[in-house]
């Protein structure tokens, strides 16, 4: 039989009630460990707190991209152009001299 003496129950806490607990610790003298003692907080539960309600993080969670601008190459994309044979792509000079041989 497995002993529940070390296992803290699962209490769900809203959003603002994980920001105000996060408030009142910053607020306070106490150290992590005493604040989560006091509360029956694990400490791994508060740093994730911590980690996913500091100000520069979204607060939905999510995870957003940032806006990029492609920019055209200059020219028609046109590599290399020997009499009537054109090469779009870079290639090697033992190719080229393959080719013309």
């Amino acid at each position: 039989m497995e002993s529940t003496a070390n296992k803290k129950a699962k209490v769900f806490r809203s959003k603002q009630e994980i920001k105000r607990l996060l408030k009142e610790h910053a607020q306070s003298d106490q150290s992590v460990k005493a604040f989560c003692a006091g509360l029956n907080i694990a400490e791994g539960t508060f740093y994730h707190w911590k980690h996913k309600f500091s100000k520069g993080s979204d607060a939905t969670g999510t995870i957003g991209f940032a806006p990029i601008e492609v920019v055209p190459s200059a020219g028609n994309g046109l590599f290399a152009e020997v009499g009537s044979i054109k090469i779009y792509q870079p290639v090697s000079a033992a190719y080229l001299k393959e080719l013309l041989a």
